[in-house]
């Protein structure tokens, strides 16, 4: 009797350390995600900040460029550097409708995928010894 009193109390510090050792490695495991979590929302938060500078600078250098292309302004410095330009003349200009990225592609790419057979070239080499 002494024996199967003893053999239980062992089962049952065996069981006791297992579940200790079991709910320490998911305590462990909550740790360790909640550290990843706040390292992706570190990560988000930077990505965020430099997005929103970026974004700043876009902006900036948008702004200056529409400065730049002001008429008045133009006028102005082509008459502070005496370029002698003038505006064009309506027959000079012509209007392209579509998307100019696909016209200037189709246009590079014409002969790229032709509908013809590709011609075969023959040529006669002379062997020397």
């Amino acid at each position: 009797m002494k024996r199967d009193s003893q053999a239980f109390v062992n089962q049952l510090l065996v069981y006791t350390i297992v579940m200790f050792c079991f709910s320490g490695s998911i305590g462990l495991g909550t740790v360790w995600m909640r550290h990843q979590i706040s390292l992706s929302a570190n990560q988000s938060k930077a990505l965020d900040a430099r997005l929103i500078e970026v974004e700043r600078q876009v902006n900036e250098a948008r702004a200056a460029v529409e400065r730049a292309q002001d008429p008045s302004l133009l006028k102005l410095l082509n008459d502070q550097w005496r370029l002698g330009l003038v505006p064009p003349d309506p027959r000079q200009t012509a209007t392209i409708d579509g998307d100019p990225v696909l016209r200037l592609a189709s246009k590079h790419n014409r002969g790229l995928f032709a509908d013809s057979p590709i011609s075969t070239v023959s040529f006669q080499t002379t062997l020397r010894r």
